[in-house]
C-alpha cells in the first residue's frame, strides 16, 4: 500500500517537500494559464494521498519524508503549474471525501479509476496495474493456485477495489461454503505481518507492489496465479473543478514530451505499467 512502513494518523499534519528531492522542471506557462482562479491566487495545490504502499507512496521508518512514484508525479505536476504542494495523508476510503469536501484538490494515490467513481470524480490515467494475490515463500508448498486459497483468509487494504476482486475470485474458484475469508486491514506491512503471525494466509497487492517486494526482498514473496482485472490508476479531481483537471493534463503532457515521466516511471522501476498516452477516465468497468 513494505515493511519499513508506519502507519500514519488519519488526518496527519500536512506533510511538504523536505530534503534531497530530484530537481524539478520550470514552471510551462500554457499549462499555468489553465489554472482556476483559486490555485492562481493561493499559489498551492493541495494534494490528498494515503501513505503505506511503496513504490507508490510512503515514508521511512523513522522519517516523514514523502517517497514514491506518485509524490514525485505530483511535485512535478506542481512546480510546471508554478504551485507549492501540500500533501495531506489520510485512510484510503476518505480519499473521495477529502477531495468532494474541497479540503484537498487532487487524489494521487495508486487510485483505480472506476466507472462508478467517475460520478464524483475525473480521473487522468497515468498508470496501468494489474491485481495479483501474493504471500510469504514458507507457503510455497501448501498455496500454488487460486483454489488453493479456498477457505484461506485474504488480507485487503481496506476500502480499496481490491476487496470486491478478492471477493469475486473466491466466488468462481471455490463452493459456496468454502470461501475465501476477504478481511480488511489498512496497510501493506500490517497484511505481511497478518501472514507472518498465521492470521492470514495471503494478500492482494498490485503489479508495482509485487516488484517492489521482489526489489527490496529477494525471494520473500511469490505470486499466486495470473494477474487480474487490469485497470489503470488515475488522479483523481472532484467532477467540477475541470480547469485543475484539464492544467494538470497538460503538465503530464509536457512530462511525457520532454521525457520526465519515463525518468521517474525508471527512478522505481515502474516499466511493467507505464502508459504512453494520458487519458480522462479510460475506465470502462
Amino acid at each position: 500500500m513494505k515493511l519499513s512502513l508506519l502507519k500514519r494518523p488519519v488526518l496527519a499534519a500536512l506533510l511538504g517537500a523536505t530534503l534531497a528531492l530530484p530537481a524539478l522542471a520550470d514552471v510551462d506557462a500554457a499549462a499555468q494559464a489553465l489554472l482556476p482562479e483559486a490555485n492562481k491566487s493561493s499559489g498551492k495545490l493541495l494534494v490528498v494521498t494515503s501513505l503505506a504502499y511503496p513504490p507508490m507512496e510512503y515514508t521511512d521508518a523513522g522519517s516523514e519524508e514523502l517517497k514514491g512514484f506518485d509524490i514525485d508525479i505530483a511535485r512535478e505536476i506542481a512546480a510546471r503549474l508554478g504551485l507549492e504542494p501540500e500533501f495531506v495523508n489520510v485512510e484510503f476510503p476518505q480519499l473521495i471525501p477529502q477531495v468532494v469536501t474541497g479540503r484537498s484538490e487532487m487524489i494521487i494515490s495508486a487510485f483505480s479509476d472506476k466507472v462508478e467513481r467517475q460520478a464524483q470524480l475525473d480521473f487522468i490515467d497515468y498508470f496501468n496495474t494489474g491485481n495479483v494475490f501474493y504471500t510469504t515463500a514458507d507457503h510455497k508448498d501448501e498455496i500454488k493456485t487460486e483454489k488453493d486459497l479456498c477457505g484461506k483468509t485474504i488480507a485487503v487494504a481496506t476500502g480499496t477495489s481490491w476487496v470486491t476482486w478478492a471477493e469475486e475470485v473466491g466466488k468462481a474458484n471455490c463452493p459456496a461454503d468454502n470461501l475465501y475469508n476477504v478481511i480488511q486491514i489498512p496497510t501493506q506491512a500490517e497484511h505481511i505481518m497478518q501472514i507472518k503471525q498465521g492470521r492470514a494466509q495471503a494478500s492482494v497487492i498490485g503489479i508495482e507492489g509485487l516488484a517492489d517486494l521482489e526489489i527490496n526482498e529477494p525471494g520473500a514473496f511469490y505470486q499466486i496465479g495470473a494477474a487480474g482485472e487490469p485497470n489503470p490508476y488515475g488522479i483523481a479531481f472532484e467532477k467540477s473543478n475541470t480547469a485543475l483537471r484539464d492544467a494538470a493534463l497538460a503538465a503530464l503532457n509536457g512530462m511525457l514530451a520532454d521525457g520526465t515521466y519515463i525518468e521517474i516511471v525508471k527512478r522505481y522501476h515502474l516499466d511493467v505499467g507505464a502508459v504512453d498516452k494520458f487519458v480522462i477516465n479510460g475506465a470502462t468497468q
